[in-house]
């Protein structure tokens, strides 16, 4: 068995002014998010880890970093886990979005697998850039533990992904700030989620 944690990254600054649809916009973690990720660090330092992968976007590297010190260890950084691009909805309120591109956005929220933002990324894509990271990682480390700090809308595909469910339903599962996953793989390929969106540490 694998075991994959599954983190998100902490509070950004954007939250301070306007919260925003990130997406691949490099936001930097605000002190609250720090303060969470330190929270989240010293947690996780209570379980063994064998590898440690972040995105390459800050706030994924900042949360990551933390982390790693907390074990003493390095991180490895991958694009592959950066967040879903939102196109023409980057830098927009969740507000704004529906506003500006009501029939959009409403595709969007019903199939999410589907409809991708204008000029933006599908979920479908993402999952077959991350999926094919986490296939590779998995199989490098098989029996041994790893943890991927990323973002709320590739955390949400990964998670759908390994247990094989659809796309369109990813909106039913909430990714928190500095939330935790926990997601165990077993050898005949079928995974089971242990914890789920958890920040009471």
């Amino acid at each position: 068995m694998t075991r994959l944690f599954l983190i998100r990254h902490g509070n950004t600054i954007d939250e301070e002014t306007k919260k925003i649809y990130k997406g691949s916009i490099d936001i930097p973690l605000s002190q609250a998010g720090i303060n969470k990720m330190r929270k989240a660090a010293a947690f996780m330092s209570a379980f063994s880890l064998d590898k440690i992968y972040t995105s390459t976007l800050s706030r994924s590297i900042e949360s990551g970093r933390l982390i790693a010190e907390a074990h003493k260890m390095t991180f490895q950084m991958l694009s592959s886990f950066n967040e879903v691009n939102f196109g023409v909805w980057e830098g927009l309120s969740f507000e704004e979005i529906k506003q500006q591109y009501p029939r959009e956005f409403s595709l969007w929220i019903e199939d999410p697998g589907t409809h991708p933002p204008p000029g933006g990324e599908s979920f479908r894509s993402a999952r077959k850039r991350s999926m094919a990271e986490v296939k590779r990682i998995v199989a490098a480390h098989e029996g041994q533990t790893i943890a991927v700090v990323a973002h709320a809308g590739i955390l949400r595909i990964m998670i759908f992904s390994l247990l094989r469910m659809r796309l369109s339903r990813l909106f039913r599962i909430g990714q928190d700030y500095g939330c935790i996953n926990i997601v165990d793989i077993y050898e005949d390929g079928n995974s089971v989620v242990n914890l789920l969106n958890f920040t009471h540490y």
